[in-house]
């Protein structure tokens, strides 16, 4: 079952990055047919399944010898790892961490991404809540994302503090405070010498580093 469930996040990772990356280019999902994006040789089948043709290529086109980016491999294989952890009992933040791995994908291609994958992240950390904290947090939100369009030169943004809002409400405060550590010492250390980075991929890298140590 765990063989499964592992094929199945990997495939998921792998559908996350390809959507993301297709969106920043704005091309469609389903045309054209997956390509080396240098040297446009369509893809085999087998050089579709997710880290293990990775692998077999080295992480390389066979056609041009171009690089395949690792952001792939890593996303399949935090993809299938993740939902090794699937059951009845964790739903709910799986798919809390799946949508916003959606949106770090994303992120880490164009430094945003869609408003609706916060929507869903915030709703799902909402799940069994009152309607009146459902209001309240709404309007926190709003509020937050109204001042953040009157900030003259934002230094962080409006979708890292979404994601801020969305975690505290999930885990809490305590577990909030060991999740920025480890992500913003992630980021110092891999961007030493960069100015402006795409944040949500280290915070969810951290997200999912404290959910696997909980689940273990």
């Amino acid at each position: 079952m765990q063989v499964i469930l592992f094929c199945y996040g990997s495939c998921l990772g792998s559908f996350g990055t390809a959507w993301a990356y297709r969106r920043m280019r704005q091309e469609s999902l389903l045309y054209p047919d997956s390509h080396c994006e240098t040297c446009q040789t369509p893809l085999k089948p087998w050089q579709l399944i997710p880290i293990w043709s990775y692998l077999i290529l080295r992480g390389r086109c066979t056609t041009c010898q171009t690089p395949i980016t690792p952001v792939t491999f890593v996303a399949e294989v935090l993809g299938g790892t993740l939902f090794t952890t699937l059951n009845a009992a964790t739903w709910l933040p799986i798919s809390w961490l799946a949508c916003w791995g959606l949106a770090a994908l994303h992120d880490w291609h164009t430094q945003t991404f869609p408003a609706w994958l916060s929507w869903i992240g915030l709703s799902l950390a909402l799940w069994g809540h009152s309607p009146v904290v459902w209001l309240i947090v709404v309007f926190i939100n709003s509020l937050m994302n109204w001042l953040w369009s009157r900030w003259p030169v934002p230094t962080i943004g409006n979708g890292d503090l979404e994601f801020f809002l969305s975690y505290g409400l999930m885990w809490g405060l305590t577990a909030m405070a060991h999740w920025l550590l480890l992500a913003a010492s992630l980021a110092l250390i891999i961007n030493q010498r960069t100015t402006q980075l795409a944040f949500i991929p280290y915070l969810l890298i951290s997200a999912l580093f404290w959910w696997l140590i909980a689940s273990s």
